[in-house]
């Protein structure tokens, strides 16, 4: 009786297998600008838990398939990790980050960990023991996971426990180990005055110190009362802004600072600025390209709020933002050449004044292409979208979809 002999593969290729069954949504891994990129608090849902509970099980079922298999399925294991609220979960995971980093001699699985969510409220059991024997911190973790992309700090929830755990972490100045963040590129911040009314300004300190040991940071997503000084990061190329509610002192004094963000070209805004916030902006909106408004039905900009902005983005060239969310009114910018507008009639479509007003946007001088972001091609097969969609074309615009297909004239008709 013949003998079967497994068959070898290349870990390489094992690599690729793995990778197709393990990896997250490509949607986490998202380093750069990506117009109309959905905020978190938009993707947890029920069905993405439950999807991000069974791509864990997967991967710890392959690396308990043999000694080769957990040596390559640890890579995507430990890829994208998300700190529960759970003490007990924490202390062991940071323990096996410690003992692989002194075992292997090659920075332990740590080296791994591409995205890391700070403790997060979507998973959250009673701590084990108290949370004092945690005995690590923030600076730890990041010296720890010192390859990290992606930093992401959820909100704090309105809960003692969760509180004194994050306490625990931001207790220790990150000087006191001395990294420089060399590989981060994104971080997502979100506080509130919650923070400051049980940690005072450690947490925005915390901030302060990541932003300045971070030179290739790219991306800051700020969801904060409170704009930190964010002057150490020249490479910084999108910011993030949302909260309505900041504060005018601390606005006014990010802007008589006059942050160095040459490189600063894209703003995406998912609150309206007050006058402080407008101080800020005409310090860092000389290089803005594009100008973002994310989804909100709740906020309305006249167009003098519009044109305060756009008078402190002179060469703004690209304008994004949702059919009817916020409502927009008519104001012209000279050097806009591009607008984008989400449509997604499955989900939401305001009134039709609402819509006529908005449109009135592209009245301006001359910007030549609009893009619709309509995945299902709906909005065009309305009977009110056509004069709309005519005014436009015969100034002389180009409408196309994302792909660069143009949109068949007879939606025009």
């Amino acid at each position: 009786m013949a003998s079967h002999r497994p068959i070898w593969i290349p870990p390489e290729i094992w690599r690729v297998i793995f990778s197709f069954a393990t990896l997250p949504p490509e949607s986490h891994f998202v380093l750069e600008y990506v117009p109309f990129q959905r905020g978190r608090e938009y993707e947890e849902t029920s069905g993405y838990l439950e999807e991000e509970s069974s791509r864990l099980n997967i991967c710890l079922a392959l690396i308990r398939v043999c000694r080769s298999w957990k040596t390559i399925g640890e890579e995507f294991l430990y890829h994208h990790v998300r700190l529960s609220n759970n003490a007990s979960a924490l202390h062991n995971f940071v323990s096996g980050l410690r003992r692989s980093a002194d075992q292997d001699g090659l920075g332990g699985i740590g080296r791994f960990v591409w995205r890391l969510e700070l403790p997060d409220a979507y998973f959250r059991t009673r701590p084990a023991y108290p949370l004092q024997q945690i005995a690590t911190s923030l600076a730890e973790l990041l010296q720890l996971c010192w390859r990290v992309q992606i930093l992401v700090r959820p909100p704090l929830r309105l809960d003692a426990g969760d509180g004194q755990l994050w306490g625990e972490l931001i207790h220790e100045p990150l000087h006191k180990k001395p990294t420089i963040y060399s590989n981060l590129r994104r971080l997502e911040w979100s506080e509130s005055d919650l923070d400051f009314r049980i940690h005072g300004e450690t947490s925005g300190q915390r901030l302060s110190e990541i932003l300045l040991r971070s030179p290739n940071l790219e991306y800051l997503s700020l969801c904060a009362d409170l704009i930190p000084n964010i002057s150490p990061t020249p490479s910084l190329r999108t910011l993030r802004l949302n909260r309505s509610h900041y504060a005018s002192r601390q606005m006014k004094e990010a802007a008589t600072t006059r942050p160095h963000l040459p490189n600063l070209t894209h703003l995406i805004l998912q609150a309206s600025l007050p006058s402080a916030a407008l101080s800020f902006l005409s310090t860092v909106g000389q290089h803005l390209c594009v100008l973002e408004f994310t989804f909100a039905p709740q906020i309305i900009y006249s167009s003098d709020q519009l044109q305060r902005i756009f008078s402190r983005c002179p060469a703004l060239e690209e304008l994004v933002y949702h059919l009817g969310a916020p409502e927009l009114s008519a104001c012209q910018h000279p050097s806009i050449r591009r607008i984008r507008l989400k449509i997604n009639t499955d989900e939401w479509f305001p009134p039709k004044h609402v819509v006529s007003t908005q449109f009135d946007l592209f009245s301006g001088p001359a910007f030549p292409r609009l893009y619709l972001h309509d995945a299902t091609k709906s909005f065009v097969r309305r009977h009110s979208a056509s004069p709309l969609l005519a005014r436009i074309y015969k100034r002389g615009c180009a409408i196309l979809y994302t792909d660069g297909t143009a949109v068949p004239l007879r939606a025009y008709d």
